[in-house]
Protein backbone atom coordinates (compact mmCIF):
# COMPACT_ATOMS: atom_id res chain seq x y z
CA UNK A 1 0.00 0.00 0.00
CA UNK A 2 1.11 3.09 -1.03
CA UNK A 3 1.38 5.43 1.87
CA UNK A 4 1.48 9.37 1.30
CA UNK A 5 3.22 11.03 4.24
CA UNK A 6 1.83 14.88 4.42
CA UNK A 7 3.40 16.74 7.54
CA UNK A 8 2.91 20.23 7.94
CA UNK A 9 4.38 22.31 10.50
CA UNK A 10 4.01 25.66 12.05
CA UNK A 11 7.16 26.19 12.71
CA UNK A 12 10.00 29.00 13.36
CA UNK A 13 13.64 28.17 13.08
CA UNK A 14 17.14 27.75 14.81
CA UNK A 15 20.25 26.96 14.62
CA UNK A 16 22.06 24.50 17.01
CA UNK A 17 24.85 26.01 19.21
CA UNK A 18 25.73 27.05 22.24
CA UNK A 19 25.07 30.73 22.88
CA UNK A 20 28.62 32.74 24.09
CA UNK A 21 28.37 36.10 25.88
CA UNK A 22 28.37 38.43 22.59
CA UNK A 23 24.89 36.82 21.44
CA UNK A 24 22.81 38.80 23.59
CA UNK A 25 19.87 40.50 22.51
CA UNK A 26 18.05 43.13 23.88
CA UNK A 27 14.25 44.90 23.26
CA UNK A 28 13.00 48.04 25.03
CA UNK A 29 10.48 50.06 24.21
CA UNK A 30 6.57 51.21 25.31
CA UNK A 31 3.09 49.86 24.56
CA UNK A 32 0.45 52.35 24.28
CA UNK A 33 -3.19 51.34 25.40
CA UNK A 34 -2.23 47.63 26.75
CA UNK A 35 -5.27 45.08 26.67
CA UNK A 36 -4.17 43.40 29.67
CA UNK A 37 -3.42 40.81 27.35
CA UNK A 38 0.31 39.12 27.70
CA UNK A 39 2.83 40.70 25.52
CA UNK A 40 5.35 38.17 24.22
CA UNK A 41 7.99 37.06 21.94
CA UNK A 42 8.09 33.41 20.81
CA UNK A 43 10.99 31.47 19.81
CA UNK A 44 11.80 27.78 19.09
CA UNK A 45 14.99 26.91 20.81
CA UNK A 46 15.19 23.49 19.35
CA UNK A 47 13.16 22.86 16.54
CA UNK A 48 13.71 19.42 16.36
CA UNK A 49 11.94 18.84 19.79
CA UNK A 50 9.04 21.65 18.85
CA UNK A 51 10.57 23.24 22.06
CA UNK A 52 10.07 27.01 22.28
CA UNK A 53 11.00 29.94 24.56
CA UNK A 54 8.10 32.43 25.71
CA UNK A 55 9.72 35.62 27.02
CA UNK A 56 7.20 37.77 28.53
CA UNK A 57 7.42 41.66 27.67
CA UNK A 58 6.22 42.98 31.38
CA UNK A 59 5.25 46.23 31.31
CA UNK A 60 5.73 48.88 34.27
CA UNK A 61 3.29 51.93 34.76
CA UNK A 62 4.61 53.83 32.14
CA UNK A 63 3.80 51.19 29.95
CA UNK A 64 7.70 50.27 29.27
CA UNK A 65 9.33 46.89 29.00
CA UNK A 66 13.26 45.59 28.70
CA UNK A 67 14.13 42.45 28.01
CA UNK A 68 17.09 40.66 27.49
CA UNK A 69 18.20 37.16 26.34
CA UNK A 70 20.46 34.88 24.23
CA UNK A 71 20.18 33.26 21.28
CA UNK A 72 22.69 31.28 19.70
CA UNK A 73 22.04 32.59 15.68
CA UNK A 74 20.02 35.12 13.92
CA UNK A 75 16.64 33.36 13.67
CA UNK A 76 12.78 34.30 13.68
CA UNK A 77 10.43 34.78 16.19
CA UNK A 78 6.77 35.91 16.86
CA UNK A 79 5.87 38.78 18.53
CA UNK A 80 2.56 38.49 20.09
CA UNK A 81 -0.36 40.57 22.04
CA UNK A 82 -2.44 37.91 22.77
CA UNK A 83 -3.94 36.45 19.75
CA UNK A 84 -2.62 38.85 17.19
CA UNK A 85 1.00 38.00 16.10
CA UNK A 86 3.43 39.31 13.91
CA UNK A 87 6.70 37.76 12.61
CA UNK A 88 10.32 39.63 13.70
CA UNK A 89 13.78 38.53 13.10
CA UNK A 90 16.63 38.82 15.46
CA UNK A 91 20.64 38.66 15.21
CA UNK A 92 22.66 37.99 18.53
CA UNK A 93 23.93 41.78 18.97
CA UNK A 94 20.71 43.50 18.02
CA UNK A 95 19.70 46.71 20.46
CA UNK A 96 15.96 47.30 19.42
CA UNK A 97 13.40 49.62 20.41
CA UNK A 98 9.72 49.20 19.57
CA UNK A 99 6.97 51.23 19.47
CA UNK A 100 3.32 49.75 18.94
CA UNK A 101 0.08 50.67 19.92
CA UNK A 102 -1.91 47.75 21.51
CA UNK A 103 -4.87 48.49 20.05
CA UNK A 104 -3.77 47.94 16.63
CA UNK A 105 -1.08 45.77 16.77
CA UNK A 106 -0.40 44.99 13.31
CA UNK A 107 -0.10 48.55 11.63
CA UNK A 108 1.75 50.53 14.16
CA UNK A 109 4.60 48.09 14.98
CA UNK A 110 7.72 49.90 14.16
CA UNK A 111 11.56 49.79 15.88
CA UNK A 112 14.51 51.61 15.77
CA UNK A 113 17.78 50.98 17.10
CA UNK A 114 20.30 47.63 15.72
CA UNK A 115 18.41 45.68 13.64
CA UNK A 116 15.57 48.28 13.10
CA UNK A 117 15.78 48.13 8.59
CA UNK A 118 15.13 44.13 8.93
CA UNK A 119 12.51 44.30 11.24
CA UNK A 120 10.67 47.40 9.80
CA UNK A 121 11.18 45.79 6.22
CA UNK A 122 9.44 42.35 7.24
CA UNK A 123 6.89 44.09 9.26
CA UNK A 124 5.92 46.40 6.36
CA UNK A 125 6.09 43.00 4.41
CA UNK A 126 4.19 40.84 5.85
CA UNK A 127 1.37 44.15 5.99
CA UNK A 128 1.39 44.37 2.24
CA UNK A 129 2.58 41.73 0.50
CA UNK A 130 2.27 38.63 2.86
CA UNK A 131 -1.79 40.29 3.50
CA UNK A 132 -2.25 39.60 -0.23
CA UNK A 133 0.02 36.67 -0.79
CA UNK A 134 -1.08 34.77 2.17
CA UNK A 135 -3.14 31.20 2.75
CA UNK A 136 -6.59 31.93 1.20
CA UNK A 137 -4.47 33.27 -2.09
CA UNK A 138 -2.55 30.35 -2.90
CA UNK A 139 -5.54 27.91 -1.54
CA UNK A 140 -8.31 29.46 -3.77
CA UNK A 141 -5.52 29.29 -6.69
CA UNK A 142 -4.83 25.36 -6.39
CA UNK A 143 -8.20 24.62 -6.22
CA UNK A 144 -9.32 27.01 -9.47
CA UNK A 145 -6.07 26.25 -11.05
CA UNK A 146 -4.55 23.77 -13.53
CA UNK A 147 -0.92 22.23 -12.67
CA UNK A 148 0.42 24.32 -15.28
CA UNK A 149 -1.68 27.69 -14.37
CA UNK A 150 -0.55 27.01 -10.63
CA UNK A 151 3.23 26.54 -11.69
CA UNK A 152 2.89 29.89 -13.67
CA UNK A 153 1.48 31.56 -10.40
CA UNK A 154 3.79 30.68 -7.76
CA UNK A 155 6.49 31.14 -9.75
CA UNK A 156 5.23 34.91 -10.76
CA UNK A 157 4.30 35.29 -7.10
CA UNK A 158 7.99 34.41 -6.33
CA UNK A 159 9.38 37.01 -8.87
CA UNK A 160 6.95 39.71 -6.62
CA UNK A 161 8.23 38.93 -3.52
CA UNK A 162 12.25 39.08 -4.55
CA UNK A 163 11.96 42.35 -6.51
CA UNK A 164 9.93 43.85 -3.17
CA UNK A 165 13.58 42.94 -1.56
CA UNK A 166 15.49 44.13 -4.08
CA UNK A 167 13.64 47.20 -5.34
CA UNK A 168 12.63 48.35 -1.70
CA UNK A 169 14.46 51.86 -0.02
CA UNK A 170 16.08 49.88 2.69
CA UNK A 171 17.28 47.28 1.04
CA UNK A 172 21.16 48.74 1.41
CA UNK A 173 20.65 48.92 5.18
CA UNK A 174 19.18 45.00 5.47
CA UNK A 175 21.55 42.43 6.98
CA UNK A 176 23.11 39.88 4.94
CA UNK A 177 21.53 36.92 6.87
CA UNK A 178 18.22 38.83 6.83
CA UNK A 179 18.35 39.02 2.68
CA UNK A 180 19.48 34.98 3.43
CA UNK A 181 16.74 34.21 5.67
CA UNK A 182 14.08 36.00 3.56
CA UNK A 183 15.15 34.70 -0.18
CA UNK A 184 15.41 31.31 1.47
CA UNK A 185 11.86 31.75 3.09
CA UNK A 186 10.23 32.63 -0.47
CA UNK A 187 12.15 30.28 -2.76
CA UNK A 188 11.15 26.93 0.02
CA UNK A 189 8.14 27.92 0.34
CA UNK A 190 7.40 28.10 -3.21
CA UNK A 191 8.22 24.94 -3.17
CA UNK A 192 6.20 23.68 -0.58
CA UNK A 193 2.93 24.88 -2.76
CA UNK A 194 4.27 23.08 -5.49
CA UNK A 195 4.75 19.55 -3.86
CA UNK A 196 1.30 20.44 -2.18
CA UNK A 197 -0.38 21.23 -5.36
CA UNK A 198 -1.65 17.82 -6.44
CA UNK A 199 -3.10 16.64 -2.89
CA UNK A 200 -4.34 20.06 -2.42
CA UNK A 201 -6.62 20.38 -5.40
CA UNK A 202 -7.84 16.73 -4.91
CA UNK A 203 -8.90 17.44 -1.69
CA UNK A 204 -10.45 21.08 -2.20
CA UNK A 205 -12.51 19.78 -5.17
CA UNK A 206 -13.49 17.03 -3.54
CA UNK A 207 -11.97 14.92 -6.14
CA UNK A 208 -11.78 10.62 -6.39
CA UNK A 209 -8.31 10.69 -8.23
CA UNK A 210 -5.56 13.35 -7.93
CA UNK A 211 -5.41 15.90 -10.85
CA UNK A 212 -3.13 14.72 -13.82
CA UNK A 213 0.14 16.81 -13.65
CA UNK A 214 1.60 18.74 -16.71
CA UNK A 215 4.74 17.65 -18.04
CA UNK A 216 7.96 18.24 -15.93
CA UNK A 217 5.97 19.54 -13.25
CA UNK A 218 8.45 18.23 -10.85
CA UNK A 219 11.49 19.47 -12.43
CA UNK A 220 12.52 21.95 -10.61
CA UNK A 221 13.85 18.81 -7.34
CA UNK A 222 16.43 18.46 -10.20
CA UNK A 223 18.27 21.06 -9.51
CA UNK A 224 21.66 20.41 -8.10
CA UNK A 225 21.63 22.96 -4.94
CA UNK A 226 18.39 21.51 -3.86
CA UNK A 227 19.78 20.67 -0.49
CA UNK A 228 21.60 23.41 1.63
CA UNK A 229 22.81 22.37 5.10
CA UNK A 230 23.28 26.46 5.90
CA UNK A 231 19.51 26.58 5.82
CA UNK A 232 18.38 24.50 8.32
CA UNK A 233 17.23 27.68 10.35
CA UNK A 234 14.64 28.39 7.41
CA UNK A 235 11.43 27.37 8.30
CA UNK A 236 10.12 26.96 4.70
CA UNK A 237 13.45 24.73 3.96
CA UNK A 238 12.39 22.88 7.06
CA UNK A 239 9.26 22.17 5.93
CA UNK A 240 10.75 21.63 2.10
CA UNK A 241 12.54 18.56 3.59
CA UNK A 242 9.57 16.77 5.00
CA UNK A 243 7.61 17.20 1.80
CA UNK A 244 10.20 16.29 -0.10
CA UNK A 245 10.21 13.09 1.35
CA UNK A 246 6.28 12.65 1.72
CA UNK A 247 6.82 13.19 -2.38
CA UNK A 248 9.53 10.84 -2.89
CA UNK A 249 7.55 8.11 -1.18
CA UNK A 250 4.41 8.50 -3.25
CA UNK A 251 6.77 7.64 -6.10
CA UNK A 252 9.07 5.30 -4.70
CA UNK A 253 8.72 1.85 -6.58
CA UNK A 254 9.30 -0.47 -3.25
CA UNK A 255 6.76 0.53 -0.88
CA UNK A 256 7.54 -0.15 2.81
CA UNK A 257 6.13 -2.31 5.09
CA UNK A 258 2.03 -1.40 6.53
CA UNK A 259 4.05 -2.23 10.04
CA UNK A 260 5.96 1.12 9.93
CA UNK A 261 5.01 4.20 11.49
CA UNK A 262 5.01 7.52 9.45
CA UNK A 263 8.19 8.50 11.61
CA UNK A 264 10.09 5.17 11.10
CA UNK A 265 9.70 5.65 6.97
CA UNK A 266 10.81 9.44 7.63
CA UNK A 267 13.84 8.29 8.70
CA UNK A 268 14.48 5.85 6.26
CA UNK A 269 13.82 8.23 3.31
CA UNK A 270 15.99 10.73 4.73
CA UNK A 271 19.04 8.40 4.81
CA UNK A 272 18.06 7.33 1.31
CA UNK A 273 17.42 10.45 -0.21
CA UNK A 274 18.66 13.53 1.90
CA UNK A 275 22.76 13.96 1.90
CA UNK A 276 24.57 16.15 4.58
CA UNK A 277 22.72 17.13 7.63
CA UNK A 278 20.08 18.03 6.35
CA UNK A 279 19.09 14.66 6.12
CA UNK A 280 20.56 14.23 9.37
CA UNK A 281 17.65 16.69 10.83
CA UNK A 282 14.83 15.01 9.14
CA UNK A 283 15.85 12.25 11.20
CA UNK A 284 16.09 13.79 14.25
CA UNK A 285 12.83 15.20 13.86
CA UNK A 286 11.70 11.82 12.88
CA UNK A 287 12.46 9.92 15.88
CA UNK A 288 11.74 12.91 18.34
CA UNK A 289 7.95 13.13 17.02
CA UNK A 290 7.91 9.36 17.32
CA UNK A 291 9.24 9.38 21.01
CA UNK A 292 6.65 12.09 21.66
CA UNK A 293 3.94 10.83 19.87
CA UNK A 294 4.36 7.31 18.70
CA UNK A 295 5.31 4.17 19.88
CA UNK A 296 8.62 4.13 22.03
CA UNK A 297 9.47 0.68 20.86
CA UNK A 298 9.16 2.09 17.24
CA UNK A 299 11.72 5.65 18.49
CA UNK A 300 14.01 3.21 20.49
CA UNK A 301 15.73 1.43 17.30
CA UNK A 302 15.35 4.46 15.37
CA UNK A 303 17.38 6.50 18.21
CA UNK A 304 19.97 3.86 18.54
CA UNK A 305 20.74 3.58 14.71
CA UNK A 306 20.86 7.63 14.57
CA UNK A 307 23.32 7.55 17.71
CA UNK A 308 25.57 5.36 15.89
CA UNK A 309 25.61 6.27 12.27
CA UNK A 310 24.91 10.30 12.66
CA UNK A 311 27.69 12.66 12.49
CA UNK A 312 25.98 16.11 14.36
CA UNK A 313 26.88 16.07 18.01
CA UNK A 314 24.45 18.59 18.10
CA UNK A 315 21.65 16.75 16.71
CA UNK A 316 22.58 13.20 18.96
CA UNK A 317 21.97 16.15 22.08
CA UNK A 318 18.56 16.84 20.54
CA UNK A 319 17.31 13.50 20.58
CA UNK A 320 18.91 12.47 23.47
CA UNK A 321 17.37 15.30 25.15
CA UNK A 322 13.76 14.07 24.06
CA UNK A 323 14.26 10.23 25.26
CA UNK A 324 15.56 11.38 28.59
CA UNK A 325 12.80 13.93 29.00
CA UNK A 326 10.48 11.08 27.98
CA UNK A 327 11.77 8.28 30.40
CA UNK A 328 10.90 10.69 33.08
CA UNK A 329 7.06 10.81 31.80
CA UNK A 330 6.76 6.90 31.93
CA UNK A 331 4.25 4.93 33.45
CA UNK A 332 5.10 4.16 36.78
CA UNK A 333 6.70 7.54 37.44
CA UNK A 334 5.38 10.28 39.59
CA UNK A 335 2.96 12.34 37.98
CA UNK A 336 4.56 16.13 38.12
CA UNK A 337 2.15 17.91 40.44
CA UNK A 338 0.60 21.54 39.69
CA UNK A 339 -1.72 24.05 40.58
CA UNK A 340 -4.08 26.29 38.88
CA UNK A 341 -7.22 28.13 39.24
CA UNK A 342 -10.40 26.15 38.36
CA UNK A 343 -12.83 27.96 36.03
CA UNK A 344 -14.67 29.21 39.26
CA UNK A 345 -11.65 30.78 40.50
CA UNK A 346 -10.75 28.33 42.93
CA UNK A 347 -6.88 26.80 43.51
CA UNK A 348 -6.80 23.07 42.59
CA UNK A 349 -3.52 20.50 42.52
CA UNK A 350 -3.07 17.32 40.81
CA UNK A 351 -2.43 16.40 44.10
CA UNK A 352 -6.18 16.65 45.47
CA UNK A 353 -7.07 13.83 43.66
CA UNK A 354 -4.89 11.38 44.61
CA UNK A 355 -6.81 8.24 45.50
CA UNK A 356 -9.01 8.93 42.60
CA UNK A 357 -7.82 8.04 38.44
CA UNK A 358 -7.33 11.40 36.69
CA UNK A 359 -7.88 11.49 33.00
CA UNK A 360 -5.64 14.40 32.18
CA UNK A 361 -6.57 16.72 28.77
CA UNK A 362 -3.99 19.55 27.50
CA UNK A 363 -6.31 20.87 24.51
CA UNK A 364 -7.76 24.80 23.53
CA UNK A 365 -10.35 26.36 22.44
CA UNK A 366 -9.19 26.60 18.89
CA UNK A 367 -7.82 23.40 18.26
CA UNK A 368 -9.47 21.67 15.73
CA UNK A 369 -8.49 18.01 17.11
CA UNK A 370 -8.90 19.26 20.89
CA UNK A 371 -12.89 19.78 19.69
CA UNK A 372 -13.39 16.72 17.67
CA UNK A 373 -12.95 14.84 21.13
CA UNK A 374 -15.81 16.46 22.96
CA UNK A 375 -18.65 14.65 21.60
CA UNK A 376 -17.02 11.38 22.15
CA UNK A 377 -15.93 12.59 25.48
CA UNK A 378 -19.54 13.56 26.51
CA UNK A 379 -20.59 10.09 25.98
CA UNK A 380 -17.38 8.62 27.52
CA UNK A 381 -18.57 10.70 30.66
CA UNK A 382 -22.44 9.03 30.27
CA UNK A 383 -20.91 5.32 30.24
CA UNK A 384 -18.83 6.11 33.52
CA UNK A 385 -21.15 8.13 35.28
CA UNK A 386 -21.20 5.39 37.61
CA UNK A 387 -17.57 5.43 38.44
CA UNK A 388 -16.97 8.53 41.05
CA UNK A 389 -13.41 8.05 41.36
CA UNK A 390 -12.95 8.84 37.61
CA UNK A 391 -12.02 12.67 37.87
CA UNK A 392 -11.96 14.55 34.04
CA UNK A 393 -9.48 17.24 34.41
CA UNK A 394 -9.04 19.88 31.49
CA UNK A 395 -5.78 22.09 31.07
CA UNK A 396 -6.42 24.59 28.21
CA UNK A 397 -3.34 26.52 27.03
CA UNK A 398 -5.69 29.12 25.56
CA UNK A 399 -4.08 33.11 25.62
CA UNK A 400 -8.17 34.10 25.40
CA UNK A 401 -10.01 33.53 28.69
CA UNK A 402 -12.88 34.45 27.16
CA UNK A 403 -12.69 32.17 24.35
CA UNK A 404 -11.75 29.10 26.39
CA UNK A 405 -15.05 29.88 28.70
CA UNK A 406 -17.30 30.63 26.29
CA UNK A 407 -16.09 26.89 24.74
CA UNK A 408 -16.51 25.32 27.61
CA UNK A 409 -19.94 26.94 28.18
CA UNK A 410 -21.58 26.49 24.76
CA UNK A 411 -20.56 22.72 24.70
CA UNK A 412 -21.50 21.74 28.33
CA UNK A 413 -18.06 20.31 28.58
CA UNK A 414 -17.87 19.07 31.85
CA UNK A 415 -15.27 18.71 34.59
CA UNK A 416 -12.57 20.36 36.44
CA UNK A 417 -11.28 22.72 34.12
CA UNK A 418 -7.99 25.01 34.43
CA UNK A 419 -6.00 27.45 32.28
CA UNK A 420 -2.78 28.33 31.91
CA UNK A 421 -1.10 30.67 29.05
CA UNK A 422 0.51 28.70 26.19
CA UNK A 423 2.10 25.27 26.53
CA UNK A 424 5.96 26.49 26.77
CA UNK A 425 5.60 26.65 30.76
CA UNK A 426 3.51 25.81 33.70
CA UNK A 427 2.04 22.47 33.45
CA UNK A 428 2.29 21.50 29.46
CA UNK A 429 5.84 22.16 29.83
CA UNK A 430 5.83 19.71 32.64
CA UNK A 431 3.80 17.15 30.61
CA UNK A 432 6.07 17.81 27.50
CA UNK A 433 3.11 19.19 25.74
CA UNK A 434 3.99 19.65 22.13
CA UNK A 435 0.95 19.10 20.13
CA UNK A 436 -2.64 19.10 21.45
CA UNK A 437 -4.57 17.34 22.31
CA UNK A 438 -2.43 15.07 24.77
CA UNK A 439 -3.82 12.95 27.01
CA UNK A 440 -2.16 11.28 30.46
CA UNK A 441 -3.83 8.79 33.07
CA UNK A 442 -2.86 9.54 36.08
CA UNK A 443 -3.28 6.78 38.66
CA UNK A 444 -4.95 6.41 42.23
CA UNK A 445 -0.83 6.39 43.71
CA UNK A 446 -0.33 9.73 42.13
CA UNK A 447 2.23 7.64 39.26
CA UNK A 448 1.32 7.98 35.60
CA UNK A 449 -0.79 5.07 34.32
CA UNK A 450 -0.68 5.58 31.19
CA UNK A 451 1.47 8.66 29.30
CA UNK A 452 -0.35 7.55 25.67
CA UNK A 453 -3.90 6.87 26.60
CA UNK A 454 -6.51 6.52 23.90
CA UNK A 455 -8.34 9.43 23.42
CA UNK A 456 -12.05 9.37 24.21
CA UNK A 457 -12.80 8.23 20.43
CA UNK A 458 -10.42 5.44 20.28
CA UNK A 459 -12.81 2.06 20.96
CA UNK A 460 -10.52 0.70 23.87
CA UNK A 461 -10.81 3.86 26.37
CA UNK A 462 -13.53 2.33 28.18
CA UNK A 463 -11.25 -0.80 29.12
CA UNK A 464 -8.18 1.46 29.99
CA UNK A 465 -9.87 3.47 32.53
CA UNK A 466 -11.57 0.79 33.92
CA UNK A 467 -8.19 -1.03 34.28
CA UNK A 468 -6.62 2.05 35.97
CA UNK A 469 -9.62 2.38 38.23
CA UNK A 470 -9.45 -1.21 39.22
CA UNK A 471 -5.46 -0.94 40.22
Amino acid sequence: MRVLLTISLLVLFFVGCKPTPNQTVQITGVVQNPTGEPIELVYFSDFTGNKREVITLELDAENRFDVSFEIPAPQSAILRNGRTSIQVFLQPGDQLQLEADAADWINTIAFTGDGAPNNNFWVEYQNVLGVQLGSAFFSNAIMVSSSDVFKNVVDSTLVLQLAFLENHTTVAELSEPFRTFFTAEMQYAAKNRLLGYAATHQRLNQLQEPPVLHQGFYDFLNKPDLFNDNLLNSEAYSNFLLSYLGYKNSIRPTQFSDTLSANEIIFALAAEYIPGQSGEFAQAISINREFSFGEIAQAVPMYDKFIASATSQDLKDRVTRTWDAVQALMPGKPAPDFTLLDINGNEVSLSDFKGKVVYLKFWASWCGPCMRQVPPAAELKKRMANQPDLVFLYVSIDTDNNAWRSTVDAHGITGIHMVTPGRERGAPALYQVKWIPTFYIIGRDGNIFDNRPPQPSEPNVDEVLLRALAT
